[in-house]
């Protein structure tokens, strides 16, 4: 997924707003079940949230799949998310 500079008046098309914003975000879902169903054919960089094991994951291509995230820093996810101002 790429990156873009939106622009003073420009107009978004429908591609450029599921490319640039969708496809961006972190997603929340129930569990992983919910999250295949809503999400058939996911690309890699994709992120989501998982509320049953309060986690989140990274779409790293079809041979690695779904991958958590694990805090590195000495806090979870709770706390490393807070901390950035969300």
């Amino acid at each position: 997924m790429p990156y873009l500079d939106f622009q003073v008046n420009q107009v978004l098309t429908a591609a450029q707003v599921n490319d640039y914003l969708m496809n961006q975000a972190v997603m929340t879902f129930a569990d992983a079940a919910a999250r295949t169903t809503a999400l058939p054919a996911p690309t890699a960089g994709m992120m989501s949230f998982l509320e049953d094991l309060a986690q989140v994951q990274v779409y790293s291509g079809a041979v690695l799949g779904w991958t958590a995230i694990t805090g590195g820093g000495g806090g979870g996810f709770e706390t490393n998310f807070l901390l950035m101002g969300a």
